[in-house]
């Protein structure tokens, strides 16, 4: 758990981003209100905030609407520099961060969340890239691919 969160540190510290790892409690609240963001449909459809284990296949059975793929990546770097987050799929590491660039986890072949401060729109890296993802999402879209 720890050596992954150095990974991302690393990672970030080579890209230039400005990031502080959150408190538990601030970790609690980013995933909390990702979920309201971009997981009420599939609580909805399913009873269940994550489907099938993962929060981006709620993206992937199509339950929220997302771009995918190149257009999704396209989407994601074109988006105006402000203050955002980044989480795992497990809940191990949280970050506040901020960067003139948003940064790109496709090579990870991991489960990364990048959000909006705001949850204003989000990415959804993934480790079955690039047979399945990544998604970008915008908070009130209602249709995505």
């Amino acid at each position: 758990m720890r050596h992954a969160a150095k990974h991302i540190e690393a990672f970030l510290d080579g890209q230039g981003v400005d990031f502080a790892p959150h408190s538990p409690e601030e970790k609690s609240g980013v995933h909390k209100r990702w979920l309201e963001a971009y997981a009420a449909k599939v609580k909805r459809a399913t009873g269940s905030w994550i489907y099938n284990g993962f929060r981006w296949h709620g993206f992937s059975w199509d339950h929220e609407a997302a771009l995918e793929g190149d257009s999704a990546l396209k989407t994601y770097l074109a988006q105006w520099s402000a203050p955002y987050v980044i989480f795992d799929e497990e809940g191990n590491w949280s970050y506040g961060c901020r960067s003139e660039r948003y940064p790109d986890f496709t090579h990870f072949g991991a489960d990364i969340y990048v959000a909006h401060h705001n949850m204003k729109w989000t990415m959804a890296f993934t480790h079955e890239q690039p047979h399945i993802g990544p998604f970008f999402a915008e908070q009130g879209r209602t249709s995505g691919r």
